[in-house]
């Protein structure tokens, strides 16, 4: 898509320089600057194909920057016309009419993206940017709601809080992005956190309209050529998430809660014993204290009597390969022991008067909130995480972050809020981060949380789509919840697997959650105390299907964990819409591509004997059977209860690795490539590094084995390379178990320089046998 850039920055100086005395701009530091009726418009060049628009009056505040990582303005060619100034890059050209002042958006080759209706408005105490839509644009994103996900008729709010129990049609969850994706191809991002609303076509068919009480009044217009040049485009603008640790990928055992170290340490111990993969597990609300309503929250120290021994049962539970996670919340009751601290040293938010605000209605207990804004304060919540990263614990959970109670009244040090609400779980993301980087400088950070920005990604949350109902409504409302997060940079949003709230005990909706959470980022079940959330406390009907699920997700952890890299490396969500990559007759809700190579059709409703599955086109391969079908059209695929529809696309290798308990125990020197073979030669890759190690790859410390797949006259050629400066404990080659699926007829050799060995399944046109690989292994298949 790019082309050779144009000598903007001399044409830019020369052509002004010529017209000085009847220009209607000024420029400073590659800034254009208009007057406008009230205030004034700033534009810049943040890339070739990101343009930041900025208005301030005396009413607004100075440009402030939330989301962005990148801030510098490059040049830009000016042409001074006399109603219209041009601004244009290598791919975009803006057009600013003066009179009345209105900008438009315009990729070079493609024409008009996106004109302004009215531009920045002001209404009491609501401010507004206004844009035109067209008739036939669809406007994807807003981060996770429980909606369909083209959000065009809505008015939403952009404002993250809770909403318990919630199912399909949730127009509101924990993380609202201020941030559209286009059908037109062109993405927006309002770098506002206050209360907003993004009113999508719903008041004025053809009119998004993002209003605020307040706030920063900055947006950027993000052009592309598709979803993928977009996302990153924006990820390069907001940052990109790193990569977690490798066991994060494994299965996290929580619920709401353990309430005592023998029930936790049983339970654990019971699911070890059964067989089941466990990585970590999850101490809720239970460690500090047995209360919950009018309860101890903020204690953050072990509540004794019944966690008699926490550091010897953290250190017992590492020796067994499993993590130890505890939560925490920004909210400190009275009954804690920190608040009266916290209170003393102006450590909470305030009231306008500066005195601690005591939120009275707070279903935990009255108490107040961190202000997290305040140097003070972060130092004081870092070191309590210290105190626990000495007792063993290696991740953090830091629930109720929106915050859940955030009164209109309350303020913090940088101000109300109303206006920087969207924010605050952002600002405690990255004190974490921030500081663990200074602390563990070669140690990756965990840390869950259900609200976030624009840009959190960069600071490695793991978030997650609040407490759902326990229903099939429930369910149906992940995907797009997942999906749009997606969309809009957050690429790591997962379920309560099993559902959260509500008495109902379901196993046939268990069950399906189960599956379709195997193919979601983190792999996490979880409930309150009506329902079992662990798999091992079901019954054995219930096991017998869903413990081999537990261990696919094991068996994919190489796939996975390749996935991840991808997604840190280009900003591409792990998890996607079928029409980001794809034209199709209709938008696809209950489907989702899953990594480059899989195609998910998860069953979201009792009683299911067939599913209606669209495939694309090109050839796709039943991931179950290895049955080939072409794409372009729509199947009707049976399924039983023990499985969902799950495709895979031709030209792709999908890497798997053996069962093992958790993955400490993970070795990469056995492994199962599978190629799905059609007819054009691809190449693909998996990456491995040790799983711990802060920015491996960018250390160079990872290994990639790069494979190639080519066809030629009557033969197969199967090649690799491995590339990076290895890291501690890789091997030097891998003992590979190689199946090419999808030929037409049994080959009648495999050599590596001498013949090896190999099965052939006709049924599954299938061809399978064993290989040691290693930089330079050659395959030829004839």
């Amino acid at each position: 898509m790019k082309r050779t850039l144009l000598l903007f920055s001399f044409l830019a100086f020369l052509f002004t320089s010529c017209r000085q005395s009847s220009k209607p701009f000024s420029v400073s530091d590659h800034q254009v600057s208009f007057q406008a009726e009230g205030g004034t418009y700033t534009l810049a060049a943040i890339s070739e194909d990101i343009i930041k628009v900025s208005y301030q009056d005396n009413r607004t505040y100075s440009d402030r920057g939330y989301a962005p990582v990148l801030f510098e303005a490059i040049p830009m060619q000016i042409d001074n016309r006399d109603s219209v100034v041009s601004l244009s890059t290598s791919e975009v050209r803006v057009e600013v009419q003066l009179q009345p002042f209105h900008i438009q958006f315009y990729d070079l080759e493609t024409g008009l993206k996106l004109s302004e209706e009215q531009g920045f408005i002001r209404k009491a105490d609501t401010t507004s940017l206004r844009f035109l839509l067209r008739p036939e644009e669809a406007i994807y994103g807003t981060g996770a709601r429980a909606l369909p996900m083209d959000r065009r008729g809505y008015a939403l709010p952009s404002y993250n809080q809770p909403n318990y129990g919630y199912g399909m049609g949730a127009e509101f969850l924990n993380y609202a992005i201020p941030h559209i994706y286009s059908s037109n191809q062109y993405m927006l991002l309002f770098d506002n956190p206050a209360k907003a609303v993004f009113d999508i076509g719903k008041t004025e068919e053809e009119v998004l309209d993002f209003s605020s009480l307040g706030g920063n009044m900055t947006y950027y217009f993000i052009n592309g050529d598709s979803f993928e040049d977009l996302i990153s485009e924006y990820t390069a603008l907001t940052g990109r998430q790193p990569l977690p640790p490798l066991w994060a990928f494994g299965h996290l055992q929580s619920r709401f809660g353990y309430k005592t170290q023998s029930q936790a340490d049983s339970i654990l111990n019971l699911a070890l014993e059964a067989g089941y993969p466990v990585d970590a597990i999850i101490l809720d609300i239970f460690w500090f204290g047995e209360e919950v309503e009018d309860g101890k929250m903020g204690q953050l120290d072990w509540d004794r009597e019944n966690w008699p021994d926490p550091e010897g049962m953290i250190a017992g539970w590492k020796e067994k390969g499993v993590k130890t996670i505890t939560i925490s919340e920004p909210f400190f009751t009275r009954k804690s022991e920190n608040f009266d601290y916290l209170a003393e040293n102006k450590l909470l938010a305030t009231d306008s008067a500066g005195n601690t605000l005591t939120i009275s209605d707070f279903y935990f207990g009255d108490g107040g909130l961190l202000d997290i804004f305040k140097p003070a304060a972060k130092d004081w919540i870092w070191e309590q995480y210290v105190e626990q990263k000495e007792e063993g614990v290696e991740g953090w959970w830091i629930d109720l972050g929106e915050p859940e109670k955030h009164p209109d009244t309350m303020y913090h040090v940088n101000g109300k809020a109303t206006e920087i609400h969207g924010v605050y779980s952002h600002e405690w993301t990255k004190n974490m981060y921030e500081k663990y980087a200074q602390h563990y400088p070669n140690e990756r950070l965990f840390k869950l949380g259900r609200a976030g920005y624009a840009g959190t990604q960069r600071y490695g949350l793991i978030p997650w789509t609040g407490d759902v109902s326990r229903s099939w409504s429930g369910l149906q409302a992940q995907i797009p919840a997942m999906l749009g997060a997606g969309v809009s940079g957050i690429p790591y949003m997962h379920s309560d697997a099993g559902g959260f709230a509500g008495p109902d005990k379901q196993p046939e909706l268990y069950i399906r959650w189960i599956q379709y959470a195997v193919f979601t980022p983190v792999f996490r079940p979880h409930s309150n105390p009506d329902v079992p959330a662990e798999p091992v406390l079901w019954e054995k009907e219930v096991q017998d299907i869903v413990k081999p699920w537990v261990q696919l997700r094991y068996r994919m952890i190489p796939y996975n964990y390749t996935s991840g890299w991808k997604t840190m490396t280009t900003g591409m969500p792990m998890a996607r819409p079928l029409f980001t990559e794809y034209e199709l007759p209709e938008t696809i809700e209950d489907q989702y591509l899953w990594g480059e190579a899989l195609l998910v059709t998860p069953v979201l409703n009792p009683g299911v004997s067939a599913k209606s599955v669209y495939l694309p086109e090109g050839q796709w391969f039943d991931f179950w059977t290895n049955e080939s079908y072409e794409g372009g059209q729509w199947m009707e695929i049976p399924v039983s209860l023990e499985n969902i529809p799950v495709f895979v696309r031709a030209g792709h290798m999908i890497p798997f690795s053996p069962v093992f308990p958790n993955t400490e125990e993970y070795r990469t020197d056995s492994i199962e490539l599978r190629y799905y073979v059609g007819s054009e030669g691809f190449t693909d890759e998996v990456y491995f590094d040790d799983g711990k190690t802060k920015e491996a790859y960018q250390k160079g410390s990872y290994q990639l084995l790069k494979t190639s797949y080519s066809i030629g006259e009557e033969r197969r050629i199967i090649r690799f390379t491995m590339e990076g400066n290895g890291y501690e404990g890789a091997p030097s080659q891998r003992v590979a178990t190689i199946k090419l699926i999808g030929l037409e007829a049994r080959p009648q050799s495999v050599s590596a320089g001498e013949a090896i060995d190999f099965e052939w399944e006709e049924e599954r046109k299938t061809v399978r046998f064993q290989i040691n690989v290693s930089d330079g292994t050659e395959l030829l298949i004839q």
